[in-house]
């Protein structure tokens, strides 16, 4: 959603005086009077849709580090949960971070808080400022971020990741491959599950998919890994229907050979 600063001043006196939820209207942060504001702006809210002060939001000019590493540009979560980064016009990638330790930098750890916009790259137009709102989700480790990680979509698959007792895997997650060959990298990525082993993964196109399920985000599969493919005995591929979230039922991981 994109708002031509000219009136961004009457949309934040609107936004503050209604009574509507995060839900329903967009945050935007006081962004002053000045009608030349480029950049992007929004929300950062946690899973309880408390905000998450003290997060930060970073955009990469391209994706070559994975959304790792130090980034391009970076602006702090405020008290209200709100955001600014002023940015020429051009394409980013976003990802909020929340972590543990309050740092600014540094390495993604076990029990951070992250997420991604609905779509990457997020474009900003010249004299507009586009806004971008997150919800953080923790992890029970690092995810390695990549373009092909959607966090929302109309067009994928759903179902349950379990260990090899058929208990619930938190921090497990689903790989997509266009073929069954399993190789190189996966162009769809899920994010990983919680303590409930649901996985929900969003696909760019309708077509053939092929799904795989792992704990670690590097490398080939390592002996001992819970690792484990879609169907047993079957080639583990599936049709993605084209506004259609498909469940495909229960991947079982069980260690890796």
């Amino acid at each position: 959603m994109r708002f031509n600063p000219t009136y961004l001043c009457t949309l934040l006196i609107t936004f503050l005086c209604s009574c509507a939820t995060l839900d329903e209207q967009p945050a935007i942060p006081n962004l002053g009077t000045a009608e030349d504001q480029t950049g992007i702006a929004g929300q950062v809210t946690d899973n309880t849709n408390s905000s998450a002060t003290g997060a930060y939001v970073y955009a990469y000019r391209n994706m070559r580090s994975s959304l790792r590493g130090p980034a391009d540009f970076e602006a702090q979560v405020d008290k209200g949960g709100h955001y600014f980064m002023d940015l020429v016009e051009g394409d980013y990638y976003l990802v909020a971070r929340m972590r543990q330790s309050g740092a600014d930098a540094g390495p993604p750890k076990p029990g951070d808080a992250w997420a991604l916009p609905a779509r990457n790259p997020v474009t900003v137009y010249p004299a507009e400022v586009t806004v971008v709102n997150f919800k953080l989700q923790g992890v029970a480790q690092p995810m390695l971020m990549r373009e092909g990680t959607l966090t929302s979509g109309e067009t994928g698959f759903s179902g349950l990741l379990v260990d090899s007792d058929n208990k619930p895997l938190p921090g497990a997650f689903v790989i997509a491959y266009p073929d069954s060959a399993f190789q190189h990298m996966p162009e769809a990525t899920s994010p990983s599950v919680g303590d409930d082993g649901r996985f929900q993964l969003y696909v760019e196109r309708p077509g053939q998919w092929c799904l795989a399920a792992r704990t670690r985000t590097r490398g080939q599969p390592i002996a001992g890994e819970p690792y484990g493919k879609l169907g047993r005995h079957e080639s583990g591929c599936r049709n993605a229907v084209m506004g259609t979230i498909i469940d495909v039922g229960t991947i079982r991981l069980t260690p890796y050979r």
